[in-house]
């Protein structure tokens, strides 16, 4: 079983669940929870991270592969560092998939906004080619949304409310 991690704020829910069988968060998960795969699309984060666990993965798009970080070889194309881990995912092979923290639709706000200096102001986390990205992969793998708030993203996204996804983790 594979869970991703995105870093919406209502990923803060779940930090508590036992460790699952593969994990993939984005960019400073490790802060919060520890995880298989962390993924970083964006430069600055790859250029502010400055600790490497054993046992972790690094990935990144392979414009910005480095070691220790490398490129997923993927059919599909990341627009972020959430969709960057989903195309992860899929280039794993992993299925089937839940999502934790998307948050699309509800806040453009992260986790880790205090830590985006580069920024100004949280970008904007949907767009109609993130929306076609998590459509075509749903089509590929199973990816089941855990969230309180079903949303109309994809049609083929199976959902799961938060509390039995807890129970059913833990």
């Amino acid at each position: 079983m594979t869970v991703v991690w995105f870093n919406g704020p209502s990923a803060r829910d779940f930090y508590t669940i036992p460790p699952q069988s593969r994990e993939i968060g984005c960019n400073f998960i490790l802060e919060h929870r520890r995880v298989h795969h962390v993924c970083a699309y964006d430069a600055q984060v790859i250029n502010r991270t400055d600790r490497f666990e054993d046992g972790v993965q690094y990935w990144t798009r392979p414009q910005l592969r480095r070691h220790p970080w490398l490129a997923p070889e993927a059919t599909h194309q990341a627009q972020c560092s959430g969709t960057l881990a989903l195309v992860l995912a899929h280039s794993l092979g992993s299925g089937p998939v839940w999502l934790v923290g998307c948050d699309w639709g509800i806040t453009d706000h992260s986790l880790f906004d205090d830590r985006y200096v580069w920024r100004h102001g949280p970008p904007r986390k949907t767009n109609r080619y993130k929306i076609q990205l998590l459509q075509r992969l749903a089509r590929e793998m199973e990816i089941t949304m855990v969230h309180d708030r079903v949303r109309d993203l994809a049609p083929e996204l199976r959902w799961q409310d938060p509390a039995s996804f807890i129970r059913d983790r833990s």
